[in-house]
């Protein structure tokens, strides 16, 4: 069965196998991304686009159905339209503070009696707590949103009676919100998949490598932190700023895509002293998640040199030596001729494996025997008839993959 970390580490070396057949696309995506701080928008503009068109037509018209509302009560009493299949869930949740579960990958949604870590939750008992530990600008929305309601088609003070009445009403419409909004999330995330892994969506595969390899949230940090020294944000704007920036580190910590000391490293670089005291407070607030992420570069991103030659060779050389600890002295020659980047041997066993029709066997063998051989390259001039043999393929493929015209 495959486990969350399998699933990571699959789409880590698929995006990757992307990237090494899509050079300009990324390349074109790196400089949109560097336009938007001149103030070119257009990136984000193509990727609100793709979210956009992977939102569910029953949220969109959920959406409008409120929006009615907020202006018009009335217009839109009879109108049954934008509800879902999820309407009695939803009540249950909302008028009796029932819990739902919301599982993510397998789309599916129940009520449910306790608390499970790995689905959404969906509460309204604790809104009112939820909404004071909520982001300033979250809260700027929802009360704009609250005080909208209460503001629509009044014109003259309103006794303390009507206003409550209406803060309650505020309050019923931002908990349904709150409801549906994540009862979608599952087929919101389905037509996301359709999108990415069935059609090949370009800008998907560019984010991802973006923010998994090319430290792409601190980029973006780095972008916002300019615009907040040259003071082109409202309050509102800074404000999510540094909300972005919150978030920015928690998740690149969280997927270990980015490290406290790069983190630390911008904000002594940045000018603006909101950003430098943002980075390092949430710094401190943030649990360290030991360990770097598995290197899951692709034998295209190992290989130096004339790849295509070097990966017939190496064809060659695994039709030629099937025993599995032979892997070692495939690695130690590719490094001999300078064909190779630096990488440890599960990363080179991992890239490998896409050269072989069938599984090249566990690793711990020619890691082991590979290890033995850094440590001490002259058990190749030893007597023993393993050495021997290992000292007889190296050479003969050291030779081969330094020829001049690899």
């Amino acid at each position: 069965m495959m486990t969350e970390k399998d699933n990571r580490m699959a789409a880590n070396k698929a995006v990757r196998e992307w990237k090494s057949h899509h050079q300009q696309t990324y390349s074109d995506f790196k400089r949109q991304v560097a336009a938007i701080g001149s103030g070119d928008l257009s990136l984000m503009e193509r990727t609100m686009g793709l979210l956009d068109d992977c939102m569910p037509q029953n949220a969109r018209n959920f959406y409008a159905y409120i929006y009615k509302y907020i202006m018009n009560p009335d217009s839109v009493a009879d109108d049954q339209t934008a509800f879902s299949d999820y309407d009695q869930l939803a009540a249950e949740c909302i008028f009796h503070h029932a819990m739902i579960k919301v599982d993510s990958s397998t789309g599916e949604i129940e009520e449910t009696k306790t608390p499970d870590s790995d689905c959404i939750i969906i509460r309204t008992d604790d809104l009112g707590e939820s909404f004071e530990s909520m982001p300033s600008s979250m809260k700027c929305v929802l009360n704009d949103l609250i005080n909208q309601i209460i503001a629509s088609g009044i014109d003259t003070p309103l006794a303390d009676q009507d206003r409550i009445a209406l803060q309650n009403l505020a309050l019923l419409v931002t908990k349904t919100v709150y409801v549906y909004s994540l009862l979608f999330v599952p087929e919101y995330l389905e037509q996301l998949y359709k999108r990415i892994a069935v059609e090949g969506e370009l800008l998907a595969y560019c984010i991802y490598f973006f923010v998994t390899f090319d430290h792409g949230l601190r980029q973006m940090a780095d972008v916002f932190s300019k615009q907040m020294v040259d003071g082109q944000s409202t309050s509102f704007t800074a404000e999510m700023f540094r909300m972005c920036l919150r978030t920015f580190i928690a998740h690149s910590l969280t997927s270990r895509t980015d490290t406290k000391e790069g983190w630390q490293q911008l904000a002594n670089e940045t000018s603006s002293d909101d950003c430098w005291k943002e980075i390092m407070f949430t710094l401190r607030s943030c649990q360290s998640h030991g360990g770097q992420q598995k290197d899951s570069r692709t034998l295209d991103e190992l290989l130096i040199g004339d790849k295509a030659r070097l990966k017939a060779h190496i064809k060659d050389y695994l039709s030629e030596n099937p025993g599995t600890s032979r892997l070692a002295y495939l690695l130690y020659a590719l490094r001999q001729s300078g064909h190779i980047e630096s990488c440890n041997y599960i990363t080179f066993h991992r890239a490998l494996q896409s050269l072989s029709p069938k599984p090249l066997g566990g690793p711990d063998v020619p890691q082991r025997r590979y290890h033995e051989l850094m440590a001490d390259p002259k058990l190749l001039g030893s007597k023993g008839k393993k050495w021997q043999q290992a000292k007889a393929i190296i050479d003969r493929w050291t030779v081969l993959f330094g020829k001049n015209d690899i």
